[in-house]
């Protein structure tokens, strides 16, 4: 239930830049934020303007000369994410000012082609959730609760399941119609997923198609892909699986998951240990690259009225940095 806001907060307490007299750290929720000294005070109404924000090409943000795309960055050293303005008058804390302020979401354009044609969608297997992030919604995670962390694999998030006598598959979104030099019907003749989902008729299985397929190439060699799951579906009960069936089916399918990194009760790394998870490199065998970062979730299914299901996502600041992480002075 991803849900992009731009929201009116209360400043909390600023604290001086290691490297800078005229800036500002503030945290909002969990997000660093670099601010000007003189321009907030403890207290203040603001909006937070959050990291893949596009602001409108208009005067009131020429302060950005340029920079719609609101990106993570390091400003003399210290790591930021997002921007804070100003709070609109009559503004209340909580409420969504985008559509007020005339800012929308970043969509990557569509300049990764894939291949391929789209066919009906069967309405076999949903869309997968939409992951929120950890630093918005960390409180919903329960010290007592085992979870299991994950790598999160930077590629192309896709879908499959078997089911009429055929195996069905899709990208994140669409359905792919049959052929054998489209992306994600290449990861499945990779991964041998007709044979081995035919096994289950009707489990939805998720994973990531990776290698020569976006910039992070995992020790990949020309052309070459690879595939991990990270989920499955059963659209009998509605539900998605516990994380020891998910292991279980994968085991007898021999399908494999994506790195676990962690698993015991959340009480146990909660408290900065799990921030660690979400450096170095990648925990893939060959890879040559850094972690784009990790999955958090229960081992057992649970629903929070706030997020929806219970699944938060951390990215590394390496990963956030890597394309557009100028040093600013």
């Amino acid at each position: 239930m991803s849900d992009f806001k731009v929201e009116v907060v209360r400043v909390g307490p600023l604290s001086k830049h290691p490297n800078a007299d005229s800036l500002s750290l503030v945290q909002v929720f969990d997000y660093p934020v670099i601010v000007r000294t003189d321009d907030f005070h403890e207290g203040d109404l603001a909006v937070y303007v959050p990291v893949e924000s596009v602001v409108p090409d208009t005067p009131d943000w020429e302060f950005l000369q340029g920079h719609r795309r609101i990106k993570a960055k390091r400003l003399r050293g210290t790591f930021s994410m997002g921007l804070l303005v100003k709070a609109p008058a009559g503004a209340i804390v909580g409420h969504d000012v985008a559509e007020q302020l005339g800012i929308v979401k970043y969509e990557e354009p569509p300049s990764l082609s894939f291949g391929g044609e789209d066919e009906r969608d069967p309405q076999y297997m949903p869309v997968y959730t939409d992951i929120e992030s950890f630093r918005r919604y960390h409180d919903v995670l329960l010290d007592a609760e085992e979870v299991v962390v994950t790598e999160k694999i930077h590629g192309a998030n896709c879908r499959f399941t078997f089911r009429d006598d055929r195996l069905w598959v899709g990208s994140h979104k669409c359905i792919k119609r049959e052929d054998r030099n489209n992306l994600f019907w290449r990861a499945a003749i990779v991964a041998d997923l007709r044979n081995k989902l035919s096994l289950h008729p009707g489990l939805v299985l998720y994973g990531e198609v990776f290698g020569q397929v976006q910039d992070l190439k995992y020790g990949a060699g020309p052309g070459q892909i690879f595939f991990r799951a990270f989920d499955m579906f059963d659209p009998e009960k509605g539900s998605y699986l516990d994380w020891n069936e998910v292991e279980s089916l994968a085991k007898q399918m021999d399908i494999p998951l994506v790195p676990v990194l962690y698993r015991s009760a959340w009480g146990g790394i909660k408290d900065g240990c799990f921030s660690s998870l979400c450096s170095g490199p990648s925990t893939i065998d060959g890879a040559d690259n850094m972690l784009e970062g990790v999955v958090v979730k229960p081992i057992h299914e649970r629903w929070d009225e706030r997020v929806g299901r219970v699944i938060l996502k951390l990215l590394s600041q390496e990963y956030l940095l890597r394309k557009h992480g100028t040093e600013y002075r």
